[in-house]
Formats: structure tokens, sequence, C-alpha cells
């Protein structure tokens, strides 16, 4: 145990003489680097699908090369780039070289490129036009209301398409931008969500207008409405003197949203029922069929649950044949006096 400190001094002045000397020292070392494309004429697209990173061999300072290494595996795309311009290319398939006057690594300038013996390295690349073109967006979205509560229309979504540009041949074979794939649940009033857009099948170098997109749904609590003495109407060919409905009014209870509930009015409601079908179906009694006038925009299908009529049939009568007992007893009683 002697001399500790001695000896602790020695091992650290080792280490740091190691240091040195391996710094004075170049390695090489492959790192994947982002490909960045510039400078691309604004009337052309690129068709095809370009590498992200390319693998290339670098040369310098060990210390320099772990930086690097480092800030590249985090993801940092301003650390080091393959930088190819595209100023001069023109329709069709082309081929850029990659070299050493591609590579940018701004804060590690003493880390240079260094070109493989026997092999170019290269970018294929196909252009297009490029065009904009409306796509259709579909929700992937689920939307429930709560119990006692009703969704009275189909979500609506705001844009529901959103504008895309890129090659005309990549842009034509997009039929619909899906949102994600979200639900929502337990709603009780209208709400307005904002939902992102699902790019992860969407093809390479398509910039799209907009990340996001806006999904309307109309809630309503769910109420009962009576409407009485809505008069039921005989329609057809038919001696109007001699059939009548009985009973001629019904009741109507309509289940739905209150809002929906609140714009309907006795007026709102026809009764009606078909001469002939007496006949065909070969019944006394028929169900009325119901025609709802609603406002424009109302999704009846939606927003009204259930009608329900009280009595829900109505009975044909002949008019003449109940009659016709009446007139026999005034003829034997006419008899009688006589």
């Amino acid at each position: 145990m002697k001399h500790i400190a001695l000896k602790i001094t020695a091992f650290i002045f080792g280490i740091a003489l190691w240091l040195y000397v391996v710094s004075l020292n170049t390695f090489k070392v492959e790192l994947d680097i982002p490909v960045r494309l510039v400078k691309l004429p604004e009337m052309l697209a690129i068709a095809s699908k370009p590498p992200h990173t390319m693998r290339i061999t670098l040369e310098g300072a060990p210390f320099d090369l772990m930086r690097l290494r480092s800030k590249v595996m985090q993801g940092d795309t301003t650390a080091a780039a393959i930088i190819v311009d595209l100023q001069d290319v023109e329709l069709g398939a082309t081929r850029k070289p990659i070299g050493e006057k591609n590579f940018s690594a701004p804060n590690f300038s003493n880390i240079k490129f260094i070109e493989p013996d026997n092999q170019l390295l290269f970018i294929d690349l196909d252009l297009d036009t490029r065009i904009e073109r409306n796509v259709p967006v579909r929700s992937m979205v689920t939307f429930d209301a709560a119990t006692g509560y009703l969704l009275t229309d189909e979500p609506k979504l705001e844009p529901d398409f959103i504008t895309v540009s890129g090659a005309r041949n990549v842009i034509t074979r997009i039929i619909e931008i899906p949102t994600d794939s979200v639900s929502f649940s337990g709603l009780v009033h209208d709400t307005t969500y904002s939902i992102p857009l699902d790019f992860k099948q969407f093809p390479a170098h398509v910039s799209p207008g907009d990340s996001l997109t806006s999904i309307s749904v109309n809630i309503q609590k769910i109420g009962k409405k009576f409407y009485r003495d809505i008069p039921v109407q005989l329609i057809g060919m038919f001696d109007r003197e001699t059939y009548r409905l009985n009973p001629p009014n019904v009741s109507v209870e309509i289940t739905g949203g209150e809002g929906t509930l609140d714009s309907i009015s006795n007026t709102s409601i026809e009764l009606f029922v078909e001469f002939n079908r007496f006949q065909i179906e070969d019944v006394d009694s028929l169900t009325p069929t119901v025609k709802l006038t609603l406002p424009s925009g109302v999704n009846r299908e939606m927003s009204i649950k259930a009608i329900q009529l009280s009595p829900d049939k109505v009975s044909l009568q002949d008019i003449k044949k109940l009659a016709a007992p009446a007139d026999s007893l005034d003829e034997d009683a006419e008899e009688k006096l006589e």
C-alpha cells in the first residue's frame, strides 16, 4: 500500500498518454448516412423509392468518428448527409453517382469520405411530371353514444379530401387516404374531433396538403313524443260513398332524438292505406303506411328509432252494408203502423 497516490497518478498518466497516441492515428468506419435529395425542378417529381440511407466508409480521428456515429444512431439527420443535387435531371430514369463531393458533415471537418476500390456508388431515380390531385379521406373512426343517447347522423369529415402533390404515375394510383383507427364511446353531446391521417402506406415523395381532418358527430338524447288524431287516408280507385276506414284517426308515438322530435308536428305526419291491399292480402284490417316529413339535413334512418300507431291497424268498412240493417228496421216499423 506504499506510494498508493504515486501509483494512481502513474495509471492516470498512462491512460492519458494512450488516449493521446490513439488520437494521433486515423481509423475507418462504415456508417449508414441519410440521403438528402435537393434542388429538384418544380415541374418534376420522384416516382421511384430512393434509399433513405447509404452505407459509406468514413475516415477520421476515433473520437470524431465515435461522436458522429452516436449522433447518426440517435437519428440526427443534420450531423451528416449524402446530398444529391437534382437541378439538372430530366424526365425519365436517371443515375446519380455518389462521391466525396456528396458527403456533408458540417461539424466534423476532419472526417473524410473514402471511395471504395473498384466500386461505383450511385443512386437510381425515376422522374415524372408533378401533378396535384384531390384524394378522398376515408374515416376509420368509430363513435358510440352513451346509454340513453343517439347518434343522429353520419359523422361528417372536414375536409373530406386532401390535395396531394407528386409524380403523375404515383398520384393516379392513390385511391383514398385513411384516418388513424381510433374509437370514442360514451358520447352525450355534439363534438368535433381532430383526427390524424394515416400515411404509413403512402408512396414515397408524395406531399399531402394536410396531415389532419376534423370529424363532427351529432348526438341527441333519446325521447318520445305523442301525436294524436292523425287522419288515415284511403287511397286508390274506389267508390268514396261506399267505403271508409275505421277508425278514421289514430295516434302516433315516435321515439328518436329530442332535437328531431321538436321539429315534428302533426302536419309532418301522413298516414294512408291503399284500397287494393285489402283484396290483394285478403285481410279485414291493415297497418297504415307512415310518411314522415322531416327538415332537410335530418337523417331519418339514424335520428328516428321507432314509430308506433295506436291502434296499430284500421279496417275497411262498407258504408252501404252498415246502413242496410237500419233501413230494414225503418221499413218494418212502417208496415206495423199501417
